[in-house]
């Protein structure tokens, strides 16, 4: 069905959000807000990091840099979901190809992804050094699909967040919501899946 997979990391790829939450919990703390945890969940969720700064009236810039030395402070590495190796593998084992586009730094996403052996498995990873607008602004997913000459028809965007799914519609791409938390609904998706296996299912077919 496709022939270039572009995958979102956080939440998607990887289990990330625990991680994530608590550090935006230590950075509203700093900033002497109580804030409900399942709320900013769905803020993420739904919109983006910026989103939590804008509904505190905080500047998002520090907000951020505050974020990052959280997110940064020795706590254990996040892992992929379970089956996720599997799924990339059977990708490749098509002849088809994997590709990350996050929000997340290319380096850090380099590491995680050389400690469980994958990093073999993906052809390109945009992050915020390749300096493009974030999501759900089209110009990443518009490098990839030029640079490898993509069809936009079997090309697919994954990802967990109602960004990651405009993002691909604003490029003209197709669109899978990887729905793994049960959290948003009414996502205009082209797919919805919900587990790994249904991932699998869009793959093999």
């Amino acid at each position: 069905m496709f022939e270039h997979y572009i995958w979102d990391f956080d939440g998607t790829l990887y289990d990330t959000y625990p991680m994530m939450l608590d550090g935006f919990m230590h950075t509203l703390k700093e900033y002497q807000i109580t804030a409900d945890r399942q709320e900013i969940f769905r803020i993420l969720k739904e919109k983006s990091s910026a989103s939590v700064a804008e509904k505190y009236a905080l500047d998002f810039i520090e907000f951020s840099k505050t974020f990052k030395s959280y997110e940064g402070k020795g706590w254990e590495d996040p892992i992929s979901y379970p089956g996720t190796k599997e799924m990339l593998e059977a990708i490749v084992a098509k002849g088809q190809k994997n590709y990350i586009l996050t929000h997340r730094t290319v380096s850090s996403t380099i590491e995680l992804l050389k400690k469980e052996d994958m990093l073999h498995l993906i052809e390109e990873i945009v992050g915020p050094e390749n300096k493009f607008p974030r999501k759900p602004d089209p110009a990443s997913l518009t490098y990839l699909v030029e640079k490898y000459q993509m069809d936009r028809k079997k090309t697919v965007m994954i990802g967990d967040r109602t960004l990651d799914v405009l993002a691909g519609k604003n490029a003209g791409v197709q669109s899978i919501f990887y729905d793994l938390d049960y959290v948003l609904e009414d996502i205009q998706a082209d797919y919805i899946v919900r587990t790994i296996p249904e991932m699998l299912e869009i793959i093999q077919s």
